[in-house]
């Protein structure tokens, strides 16, 4: 599939101009203090080769700080979890923990923080996938155990305000 036109722009502002020699973007640097819970998905529906590790540091029932590193991530996936650092990033877990990752309704803040009308699908899928390696990082810090991982759609060609 290719990479829709938000994605792409997205991640070359975000990603790819804030990289370098000795540069790396915020949100995938390594904590200043040691996580206190981690989680990891493999972020292709169908299987791919995504590997996403979320690592948090809690407190207060709060997300206090939040990284990501990407093994084999295509853009979509670094959009995604740049997008997700900063829109978890001093949250209350109980308002992470309450989104449903398969209600589009739930993932709106985060299609709105990639810019632009549309709602490419690509970024739904990747969405859903950062998420719920949030929501398990959180578990992870209060030692609950993880859900079954839920299905989630490979994604399509399709903007997802167009009609169908």
């Amino acid at each position: 599939m290719a990479v829709s036109a938000p994605i792409r722009a997205y991640y070359t502002k975000n990603i790819f101009l804030q990289s370098g020699r000795d540069r790396v973007p915020k949100n995938f640097r390594p904590l200043e203090i040691p996580a206190t819970g981690k989680s990891s998905v493999e972020g292709c529906a169908g299987g791919g080769k995504n590997i996403l590790e979320v690592f948090l540091v809690g407190q207060d029932d709060r997300v206090v700080d939040l990284r990501a590193t990407c093994g084999l991530c295509n853009p979509a996936m670094y959009a995604a979890a740049d997008i997700v650092c900063e829109w978890g990033r001093g949250k209350p877990f109980a308002d992470v923990l309450g989104l449903d990752v398969t209600r589009l309704g739930d993932l709106a803040p985060l299609f709105a923080a990639l810019g632009g009308p549309d709602r490419p699908d690509d970024a739904r899928e990747k969405f859903q996938y950062v998420v719920l390696a949030l929501q398990n990082a959180i578990r992870g810090h209060r030692g609950e155990p993880l859900p079954p991982m839920p299905k989630i759609a490979p994604p399509t060609e399709r903007n997802l305000d167009d009609p169908e």
